[in-house]
């Protein structure tokens, strides 16, 4: 009778995790990563201005071949995309640290720039 206790316990785990797995909403890596994709939150958010090519216009700087983009050090770009400059509003209270590294990772390695990704933790030092 022992064992059939324990098939039973078995079955009904299995009901059960079946169960959850069957309406529990799946998470792909891609929806995961699609609130930090750099790509889409800098067509949202930046190009407008930037333009989609990174060339820029009229007061609003190229960041293609911007050579304050492509830093070793990222600190200053991160600041700017936090806090604003000139006619550039600041990001930090739209955008996550995670968005923020993902746009300025996708605008260092775009149009032929040749830069590191920023990460996550770069741009909470700045903060």
């Amino acid at each position: 009778m022992k064992a059939a206790g324990s098939i039973r316990h078995a079955v009904v785990c299995a009901l059960v995790v079946g169960v959850f797995a069957f309406i529990r909403p799946a998470v792909t890596p891609l929806a995961a990563s699609a609130a930090s994709d750099g790509a889409a939150t800098y067509a949202a958010k930046c190009s407008s201005c930037h333009k989609a090519d990174g060339k820029g216009g009229g007061p609003f700087p190229a960041l293609a071949g911007n050579k304050s983009v492509t830093a070793k050090d990222p600190s200053a770009i991160i600041a700017e995309t936090l806090n604003g400059k000139g006619l550039m509003p600041g990001f930090k209270s739209q955008l996550s640290a995670a968005d923020i590294a993902a746009v300025l990772t996708y605008v260092r390695t775009s149009w032929g720039n040749k830069a590191p990704a920023v990460t996550e933790a770069q741009v909470a030092a700045v903060h």
